[in-house]
């Protein structure tokens, strides 16, 4: 589905007040924070501000917590959270280690108080940093709750996280400020990078591929002489073109051998009259940055450069024949000079005749008049001679849907 351009604006709005929530949070808070630890520890630690997020935040889960609400104004708290194993070396720090394993749940009013006067104390901090003033209904309402996770470390080794987190009209409304472009598309015009140009398409069956000879030419049904397309991973890119007169050719005179349909009433199984779509590609053309922008801005684009490449003939993404572009009235075609063979395909019936002519003759053996007819060996078994249009074809290479069937 197409993302339309109010959406991917309002998507880079949420994105910047992110951007800046984290800036602003990190200005306002993350020094404050980082000076409460070492303080109320008496050492220095390490304090890593691992994200801002707002309502839900992953990296709450898979911890316990010590939580503790501490009120600002009212419906509106400060609230902090320890995680367990914070809260185990807070402790082991304040009245040493026990051999006890550690219960969260377990906190004697003691151990209890210790961490509760620490998120105090964090708060006492903060506390300059919030409005204070009445908060009406609607603010209430519209409330979103910004969480900011904070990771401790002593000499790189993970102590625990502090969760602090409070409602957005705390702080007042965050802006997104406008962001300055350092450079533009212009600056860099003149580097190139690798697409795909198609030149078009068309429906062809089965039947007919397997018949492909060097010298077919194959007419892109789904083409105009005035149009190409940039592919780029999974996008299409649709541009003018000026056409190649030196391209067009008579379709009555184009020195190869065109593709009629079969009069003949050869014999045919049911993939024979599958169709599939044909793709006409140049493939990895290099082409300007400068050159794609003007693409998409639908100016007409000079790429008489790519015409000296070889055009490959594609379906379900494998080649099948490689060719030359030329021009058939007002639409591309494709004059095949290599069909890909399979490793299992067999000569067609035009080159099993120029295998016969090209192979030499050897010359009788001599019989002499004593000489006499060798009989059949009792094991051999008849040869089946081929069937007319039975060609070694192996349709597993191409993915067919089976509506078309």
């Amino acid at each position: 589905m197409a993302v339309s351009q109010t959406d991917r604006n309002e998507n880079i709005t949420v994105k910047n007040k992110l951007i800046d929530s984290y800036s602003l949070f990190y200005t306002r808070f993350y020094s404050e924070i980082q000076k409460s630890i070492n303080k109320f520890f008496q050492k220095n630690y390490n304090l890593r501000f691992m994200g801002v997020s707002v309502d839900e935040n992953i990296l709450f889960y898979g911890d316990e917590y010590f939580v503790n609400k501490v009120p600002v104004i009212k419906n509106g708290d400060f609230v902090i959270k320890i995680s367990s194993d914070m809260v185990s070396y807070m402790l082991d720090c304040a009245i040493g280690a026990s051999d006890k394993k550690f219960n969260l749940n377990g906190l004697t009013n003691i151990e209890a108080n210790i961490i509760k006067s620490f998120t105090v104390y964090i708060f006492k901090k903060l506390e300059n940093e919030f409005y204070k003033s009445e908060v009406t209904k609607k603010q209430l309402q519209n409330a979103k709750t910004y969480s900011l996770t904070f990771y401790v470390q002593d000499e790189n080794k993970h102590i625990g996280k502090i969760i602090v987190s409070f409602p957005d009209f705390l702080i007042g409304e965050i802006k997104a400020k406008p962001i300055k472009e350092t450079f533009t598309i212009d600056d860099f015009a003149s580097s190139e990078a690798k697409v795909k140009i198609s030149a078009g398409k068309s429906k062809i069956a089965l039947n007919d591929i397997k018949a492909l000879e060097d010298g077919d030419l194959i007419v892109l049904e789904e083409s105009d002489i005035n149009f190409m397309a940039v592919l780029y991973r999974d996008k299409e890119y649709s541009f003018k073109v000026n056409p190649n007169t030196d391209l067009i050719v008579s379709i009555n005179n184009n020195g190869g051998n065109e593709m009629e349909e079969e009069t003949s009433t050869k014999p045919q199984n049911m993939w024979d009259s599958i169709l599939v779509d044909i793709v006409a590609e140049f493939d990895n053309v290099k082409m300007t940055l400068g050159e794609l922008k003007q693409i998409s801005e639908g100016l007409v684009i000079d790429v008489g450069s790519i015409y000296d490449n070889k055009i490959k003939l594609r379906v379900e993404n494998q080649v099948v024949a490689t060719g030359e572009l030329v021009i058939l009235n007002d639409r591309y075609g494709v004059r095949i000079e290599n069909v890909k063979k399979t490793k299992d395909s067999a000569p067609s019936d035009n080159q099993k005749v120029k295998q016969a002519q090209d192979k030499p003759t050897k010359p009788a053996a001599k019989q002499t008049g004593n000489a006499k007819p060798q009989p059949a060996r009792p094991n051999a078994k008849p040869q089946t001679p081929p069937k007319e249009g039975d060609e070694n074809f192996d349709y597993s290479d191409f993915e067919i849907e089976d509506e078309s069937i």
